[in-house]
C-alpha cells in the first residue's frame, strides 16, 4: 500500500513529500498521522534543514480531504481538525529550518502548511490563496495568526475576506513566498537551499535562533537582545561549537 507521506534523510538535509496526487494532495487523517510520525522522525533525527514538497505539478496541498471528510462522523471531523492544527504547530515549532518548494496550487490549508515554514520558494505558475470564505468555512490551521506575521494584518484580511488567490509575483511582492525559482525544477532548488544551510551550521544553533524569533517577536528589541546574547553564550559553550571552532583553526 502506497504511503501517503515519504520521508528521505540523507545526513543532515532532509526531504518530506506529500504523496497524495491523485487527490490534488490534500490530506485525510491517515495522512496527517503520517506527516506528523514523519516531522517526529525529523525531530529525533541530526537533520538541520527539511524540505517539505508534494508529488506532481497540479497542487502542493489543497489542505483538507474533502472528499474524506463527508465521510467522517462529527467525532472524526473534529479530531481531523485538531490533527491539521497540531501539524502545522508542529512544521512551526519543530528545531530545524524548514523550506517549503511549491509547485501549482497552495491554497486553504495547504498554504497554511507553507506559512508554517520558514521559507516559501515556488514555481512562477503557482497560485496563492484562502478560497474558505467562498464556501461559508474559515481557515482553521493558524493561518488567521500566521498570514498577518507575514504579510501585514490588512493584506491578509483581503486575502481571507475575498477569497481571491494570488499569482506566484503578487505573492511575492507582499511577501508571502520569498523566491521564484525560474529553473524549472522547484525541489532541487530548495535541496540545495538547504544544504547550503546545513553545511553552514548547526543543529543547536538552529533551533535556539527558532526559539528566539519567535519569542522575541512580542518582546522589547533590548530584551530579545539579551535573549540572543545569552544564547549565543550557551551556543559557545556546546561542545559542536568547540568541536567547529577547533576544526576551521586547523
Amino acid at each position: 500500500m502506497k504511503t501517503p507521506i515519504r520521508l528521505e534523510i540523507e545526513d543532515t538535509v532532509g526531504v518530506l513529500t506529500i504523496d497524495r496526487n491523485d487527490r490534488r494532495n490534500s490530506l485525510d487523517n491517515e495522512a496527517i498521522e503520517a506527516f506528523l510520525s514523519a516531522l517526529n522522525q525529523v525531530r529525533r533525527s541530526s537533520v538541520i534543514a527539511l524540505v517539505i514538497t508534494a508529488e506532481g505539478d497540479r497542487s502542493f496541498c489543497a489542505g483538507s480531504d474533502l472528499k474524506a471528510l463527508k465521510t467522517y462522523n462529527q467525532e472524526e471531523v473534529v479530531y481531523h481538525t485538531h490533527l491539521f492544527q497540531t501539524l502545522t504547530e508542529t512544521i512551526d515549532e519543530l528545531p530545524v529550518a524548514t523550506i517549503a518548494a511549491i509547485e501549482g496550487a497552495c491554497l486553504g490549508g495547504g498554504l497554511e502548511i507553507a506559512l508554517a515554514c520558514d521559507s516559501r520558494i515556488c514555481t512562477p505558475t503557482s497560485r496563492f490563496g484562502f478560497p474558505e470564505i467562498t464556501v461559508g468555512v474559515l481557515p482553521t490551521g493558524g493561518g488567521t495568526v500566521r498570514a498577518p506575521r507575514a504579510i501585514g494584518l490588512s493584506r491578509a484580511r483581503e486575502m481571507m475576506l475575498f477569497g481571491e488567490p494570488l499569482s506566484a509575483d503578487e505573492a511575492r511582492e507582499i511577501g508571502l513566498i520569498s523566491t521564484i525559482d525560474e529553473s524549472g525544477d522547484v525541489r532541487s532548488f530548495a535541496r540545495k537551499r538547504a544544504e547550503k544551510l546545513a553545511s553552514q551550521t548547526n543543529r543547536d544553533a538552529v533551533t535556539l535562533l527558532k526559539a528566539m524569533l519567535v519569542t522575541g517577536a512580542g518582546t522589547a528589541p533590548r530584551v530579545g537582545a539579551m535573549m540572543a546574547y545569552l544564547g549565543d553564550i550557551a551556543l559557545s559553550r556546546s561542545s559542536n561549537f568547540l568541536k567547529e571552532s577547533s576544526s576551521n583553526a586547523s
